[in-house]
């Protein structure tokens, strides 16, 4: 995508046409004050900004409708937009045609058809630009951003205040929320993230869905299951008490439930049993006395085992400390042997002065010794951990199993008392038709999952856990920076390799683009330092000229979806702060403004003709190949909004 020609429309129907050459240097030259810098915002509201921050004056009272001719692979962008309306600088209305041989409208055929966001899309689309939502597998869905060719400008277009700033690197960098989509963006547009990230990521965020969906229908059916496990056994001790079931229920829940099932369907009297029903119940009660015993005993070890644990840590902590402290002994030289040639030292002597210790040091071989002690004991201990917590996971499932039980024979116990005290007065076969009748209808409204359908949710889990797994590794955030790293690496050796024709300060040293930062890092005997702690404008404005140049031709040589338009607004004013020409130039100024615009033509040419550069500048160097790039020279009068536009303006309206 390059730029072919802007036009401005003015409130009678007149038109101001600006033509530029592709794939070329493209330089407008001309005294401040005639809307050079007004082009990089023009530039920018044709490619879909909604807000136009153009200064009051002549071009905002005489233009009705900005336009530009964009030239595509294979075809070609007509993209016109009425001016906001007056003392407004928002507009949404756009108007885009695509057509292989257009060239620009006249100011009848203008028409709205779009609104900036689509004009962006669809721009964006033909460049290549195509679903890319970029958001770390880490982070929340509503803090992805998509890259859109509104982004892709901010990388085209340095403007006067950017160009020669020392904290900002990039378009607009310092206003709200650029900074952030600036940082979003770029590894798309160096192409770190890959192709299909956007394709991965949703399919990562229905994995997530899908897992957390799987476990909460396996949580609710194990749930279920164990509070249908506990009623059930509540109500076979229940019917066991009235004699409909034997002791002991089956060790299958299906088969219990079925039992159950069975037991209150029928219409006999239960069976006489030796064992009355006081005494079943006594039973009971005697079973959640033993379970409560129980439940106690194991909460006693567990507290034992937690205590072990403490205690094994603190132990664990304490003798490290020595144990680091005796392990530097393995920096001394072996112990000699009782055969050596060398006289055995006096441990009773000081080592230093020779006096007589009135308590010998310990030896280096006691020591050894103590450290290989101490060592052994902390392997020890870190050898139980394991087993530790094996022991304490096994007593709190058997804590869980018991609360369960003593739960079902204390359901079962008040089932028991309610119902003899709602059937006292029934005879013995009422009774039992009165505790059927209640069995029944709780087994009615229980809900039971049968074990193959819990392992089935069980393997839905597993298999959406898995999948989650696998496609965070696939947007691990890690690979993701090796390849944005990786992609960087060329751009800062370019800076590098040009800094030197720029004769820029700190040039000797690599250079590095950090895209977290958002600033460039140039390497001294110091150590790297940020740009903005390289003094000078000159530096300032050659290093940002250079990141761009080395991003552009990073873009084009790896095919990425950023326009190739690069627009450079006023880079000569580190040397010059007005309008300058070969009469008026330092020799020294000139050498450096002519060094920077050989540079930017010298690098066109090399990428030719994938690569546009328009420079907006005082500067109007007299040699044949910067007056060959010369496209506008607005001296004399000539300005962006001929005169006898303004002059129109000026009357006064009725």
């Amino acid at each position: 995508m390059q730029l072919l020609a802007i036009a401005l429309y003015s409130t009678d129907g007149r038109r101001r046409v600006l033509d530029f050459k592709p794939g070329a240097l493209n330089v407008i030259t001309g005294e401040s004050q005639t809307g050079k810098s007004a082009l990089l915002d023009i530039f920018e509201y044709l490619t879909g900004r909604d807000t136009l921050q153009l200064p009051v004056g002549p071009i905002i009272d005489s233009v009705s409708w900005y336009a530009a001719l964009f030239q595509l692979d294979g075809t070609r962008a007509f993209v016109a937009r009425p001016a906001p309306e007056p003392s407004k600088t928002r507009s949404t209305r756009a108007m885009l045609i695509f057509g292989t041989h257009l060239s620009l409208l006249n100011f009848d055929q203008l028409a709205v058809n779009t609104d900036g966001r689509t004009l962006r899309r669809q721009l964006g689309q033909h460049i290549g630009i195509t679903e890319n939502r970029h958001q770390s597998p880490t982070d929340r869905a509503d803090r992805a951003i998509e890259a859109h060719l509104g982004h892709a400008t901010l990388l085209c277009l340095q403007g006067q205040s950017d160009i020669a700033s020392k904290d900002r690197l990039f378009h607009r960098q310092g206003e709200p929320y650029v900074a952030e989509a600036l940082k979003a963006t770029l590894p798309y547009f160096l192409g770190a993230v890959t192709y299909d990230q956007a394709r991965k990521l949703a399919q990562l965020a229905a994995a997530r869905d899908q897992l957390a969906e799987t476990e909460s229908n396996y949580a609710q059916a194990r749930q279920a299951n164990d509070a249908a496990g506990t009623t059930l056994s509540a109500l076979w001790h229940e019917a066991h008490v009235l004699g409909m079931v034997p002791p002991q229920a089956p060790p299958d829940r299906t088969a219990v439930f079925e039992a159950l099932a069975t037991a209150v369907a029928s219409a006999s009297e239960p069976e006489p049993d030796d064992i009355g029903h006081g005494q079943r119940v006594a039973e009971l009660q005697r079973e959640c006395n033993r379970l409560r015993d129980r439940l106690r005993a194991l909460a006693a070890d567990r507290q034992t085992l937690l205590s072990e644990s403490v205690a094994a840590s603190e132990f664990t902590v304490s003798a490290r400390i020595p144990r680091d402290r005796l392990a530097s002994l393995t920096l001394l030289a072996p112990l000699e042997d009782s055969t050596a040639d060398r006289p055995h030292r006096d441990e009773s002597a000081c080592p230093l002065c020779g006096s007589t210790l009135p308590a010998p040091d310990p030896t280096v071989a006691a020591l050894r010794h103590s450290l290989h002690r101490l060592s052994e004991q902390l392997d020890g201990m870190e050898a139980t951990r394991p087993a530790r917590h094996a022991a304490l996971e096994a007593v709190g499932q058997r804590v869980a199993q018991l609360r369960r039980q003593l739960l079902a024979t204390e359901g079962a116990l008040q089932a028991l008392t309610a119902g003899q005290e709602a059937s006292a007065s029934l005879s013995q076969q009422a009774q039992a038709d009165f505790a059927r009748g209640r069995i029944h209808g709780v087994l009615s409204t229980l809900h039971h999952t049968a074990e193959t359908e819990l392992a089935r949710l069980r393997r839905l889990q597993e298999t959406a856990a898995t999948r989650v797994r696998a496609l965070e590794e696939e947007l691990d955030p890690e690979k993701e920076r090796e390849r944005l790293n990786a992609s960087l690496v060329p751009v800062g050796q370019d800076i590098s390799l040009w800094a030197h024709q720029l004769r820029l300060e700190h040039r000797g040293g690599s250079t590095r683009l950090d895209l977290d930062e958002l600033t460039l890092f140039v390497g001294t005997f110091a150590g790297p330092i940020p740009l903005s702690r390289i003094g000078s404008g000159a530096n300032w404005v050659g290093y940002h000229v250079l990141t761009h140049l080395a991003l552009h031709r990073y873009f084009v040589r790896h095919s990425r979806p950023v326009p190739r338009i690069l627009i450079l607004d006023q880079p000569t004013q580190a040397w010059y702060q007005s309008d300058a020409t070969s009469e008026t130039t330092d020799d020294t100024d000139r050498a450096a403004t002519e060094r920077l615009f050989h540079l930017i033509n010298e690098i066109v040419c090399d990428l030719a003709p994938a690569l546009q550069v328009i420079v907006c500048d005082h500067i109007n160097l007299p040699d044949p190949w910067f007056q060959q790039a010369v496209v506008q020279n607005w001296r004399a009068g000539d300005k962006l909004i001929p005169e006898d536009w303004v002059d129109i303006t000026d009357q006064p309206r009725t």
